[in-house]
Formats: C-alpha cells, structure tokens, sequence
C-alpha cells in the first residue's frame, strides 16, 4: 500500500471516529438529560380489594429542580397522559433555592390530575429548605406525609399509605418501624403502601409489616451501564445496591426511582429521567 492510500485511510479512520464520538455525545446528551422514560410495574397482593384493581400510582422523585420541556410543562403533561389515581412524591425536590419555582409550578399542575403526597428527601434537610418546600406542598394541595399514614378509600373499601420524613429531619421524630407497627394496628389486613426518600428498606427494615415501598435517592447509580446496572452510587460507592427497579424479599416489595434530576453537575450518563407506574392488582 502506497504514502497516500494509508494517509487517506488514516485521515477516514479518525474522521469516522470522530463522527462516531460526536454521534454518541449527542445520543448520550438526548437519551440522558431530557428523554423521559416511562418505567412500569405491578404490584398484585391477596390483601388487595378488588375495588382496587388496577388502582395506579405514579411516583415521580429527585427532581432537584429539572424542568422538561421549553415551558416546563413537559413532565406534568405525560403525568396526565398516564391517568394516575394517585401521584407519590418521594423527596429531594431542590437542591437549593433556585429549585424552588420549578417545584412551584410542577405540584400546581400535577395537583389538578389527582390527589398528590409528598415526603421529603436529605436535600430538603440538607439545603435548609424543608419549611418552604412543605408550604408550597400545602398551598398546591398536596398532603405532605410527615411520619403519618393516611386512608385511602374506594366506596367501603381501603388502602392505607404512610410516609416518612428523610433521617436529615428531626430528632425526636418516630422511626420507620414504629410508622409502620401504627399502620398495622390500624388495621392489620389492609394492603398497606409505604413512601420513603432512601434506598435502604431492605437492608435497614427487612421485616416491616408493609406491602410495597417507592423510594428514590439512589439516582439509578449516577451513571449506568445496561445489563449492568448503576456504577457509581449517590455515595460515591461502586456498583450500589438497590439502585433502580423492583425488589422483593419476601415481606414486602422495593420500587426504588431512577428519578428526574441531579445534585451534582454531571449528565445523566445512560440514565434516562424516570417516571414510575405502579399498578396494583389483586392476586
């Protein structure tokens, strides 16, 4: 092969390199930071009323201030589009002050869909923010859970759903296991719902007496790698567990959130911002 035929077959390896890295900054860019996904799940229990079947949350976390769409309407828009009975908020709306408008707005609209329920996240806390962050929840509507449980009701028929506040909150306040011991009392056949910022039911609360939990916080492991999962957690640790998806251990089932946004100003490598569907079924 002659000077010029390998110089020219140099020139269109590296312009096909760079068209092929330019391609995926762009894909990596688009499927990551704006594309929101759709994720969805069942949940199918005997403790179900019937009146219930088909009963659909969807659960929306981290959003850390992200807005969709040129208007910022994008995400409450496919949240209608998805005909929730209900719509669960599990914390880290803001990072800081600047997020504040944006969950103004968001909760205002998805309030007008149906009922909302919000507990708070670490950043909440974190950011000194937990106060106003729960004053624009009351004024949209939405019923903040704070270490409390509430009834849902279809005709004669109920669920029941609690919700904790982030460990970042207050001292003297309730832990998980004593929430979810005073929803059992209530009433100990009824399927029961439990909402919570952090990824750590099942290895902190293996054995509370709930069927199902929505967390978030994990952020899909920052970056992701399919078939593999998250590689980096919101610790800073390799390959965290719990990171995304659904989990079961025998007393009760996981749905930890990839969620919407980020603390850290970094793209959402291979992660997609994720909106949750739970169905519930009757087994």
């Amino acid at each position: 092969m002659n000077t010029k035929r390998r110089k020219k077959r140099r020139w269109l390896i590296a312009a096909g390199v760079i068209i092929f890295l330019l391609l995926l900054f762009i894909w990596l860019m688009y499927d990551s930071s704006a594309n929101l996904q759709v994720s969805r799940y069942e949940a199918a229990s005997e403790k179900l009323p019937e009146s219930f079947d088909g009963f659909t949350i969807v659960q929306l976390s981290d959003l850390h201030g992200a807005q969709f769409g040129s208007d910022g309407t994008a995400l409450a828009e496919k949240v209608r589009e998805l005909e929730p009975d209900m719509i669960a908020l599990t914390g880290d709306f803001v990072t800081d002050e600047g997020d504040l408008d944006a969950v103004r707005q968001l909760v205002s609209e998805l309030s007008e869909i149906c009922p909302v329920y919000f507990v708070s996240g670490n950043h909440e806390f974190g950011s000194g923010l937990a106060q106003k962050v729960r004053q624009i929840m009351t004024d949209a509507g939405v019923k903040y859970l704070s270490n409390e449980f509430v009834s849902i009701d279809r005709g004669e028929d109920s669920i029941i759903l609690g919700g904790v506040e982030d460990p970042l909150a207050y001292a003297d306040m309730i832990d998980p296991p004593e929430l979810a011991r005073r929803m059992n009392e209530a009433d100990p056949a009824a399927f029961k719902v439990l909402l919570g910022h952090r990824n750590y039911w099942m290895e902190e609360y293996p054995d509370l007496p709930v069927d199902l939990i929505l967390s978030g916080h994990a952020h899909g492991g920052l970056v992701r790698i399919p078939g593999v999962g998250g590689v980096i957690g919101t610790d800073r640790s390799l390959f965290p567990d719990y990171d995304a998806g659904e989990y079961d251990n025998g007393a009760y089932t996981l749905i930890v959130s990839r969620g919407l946004g980020n603390s850290v100003p970094v793209p959402r490598l291979l992660n997609r911002p994720e909106i949750v569907v739970v169905t519930l079924r009757t087994k």
